[in-house]
């Protein structure tokens, strides 16, 4: 007999999943100390996430300037340059102002619905925790929160975790799946050049 799944994990398994290298850091809340959910949603842009700000910003504008691409190719190389120099203030401003970068990367499984890592710490189901991620190339830097689904031993002093995001911003969560996607085809086009 076939499992009935919920209209949530069945939400959750609509986006892709891929493995992915990221510095991620992760804290322990209660679930009183979560901020509510306009409180996430509404939220100013601060150091950490003005990168995942620009970059929606970014992506937004495309269509725009695919538009002026049309009809003067010279304003269009223009304000691409233009933009690629944001960029570059924006990863610097990154690098200089967040001490998270200074982090190793570590080896996820990653989704716009959540993330599997591996940790040290055992982690209870239910348990809610405060995420911080920076995810290269851009540099792009998320804060939000997840609960843990699951927490299973690997070897003797190692557990997998997988968390599901709670409260994603839109703008976050755009931006993750354009991430996948890109790495997913990054990923095909390595497959197709290496040697069989």
């Amino acid at each position: 007999m076939s499992e009935i799944q919920s209209p949530a994990h069945l939400e959750r398994r609509r986006y892709f999943r891929i493995e992915d290298e990221i510095v991620l850091t992760y804290r322990p809340i209660a679930a009183e100390d979560m901020p509510a959910s306009e409180q996430l949603t509404s939220r100013l842009v601060d150091q950490f996430s003005v990168t995942a700000a620009l970059e929606y910003l970014g992506q937004e504008s495309q269509v725009q300037l695919r538009r002026i691409q049309r009809d003067s190719p010279e304003v269009a190389k223009y304000l691409e340059l233009l933009e690629r120099k944001i960029e570059l203030l924006a990863q610097a401003f990154m690098i200089h102002h967040n001490r998270l970068l200074h982090q190793p990367t570590c080896q996820v499984n990653l989704s716009a619905s959540g993330i599997a890592f591996n940790t040290e710490q055992a982690l209870t189901e239910g348990q809610i925790l405060e995420l911080k991620m920076v995810i290269p190339p851009a540099l792009v830097g998320i804060l939000t929160f997840g609960k843990v689904i699951y927490c299973r031993p690997q070897g003797e002093s190692d557990y997998r975790a997988g968390v599901d995001f709670l409260d994603l911003r839109a703008q976050d969560r755009e931006f993750l799946i354009r991430h996948v996607v890109k790495r997913q085809l990054s990923l095909l086009r390595e497959q197709k050049r290496s040697p069989p």
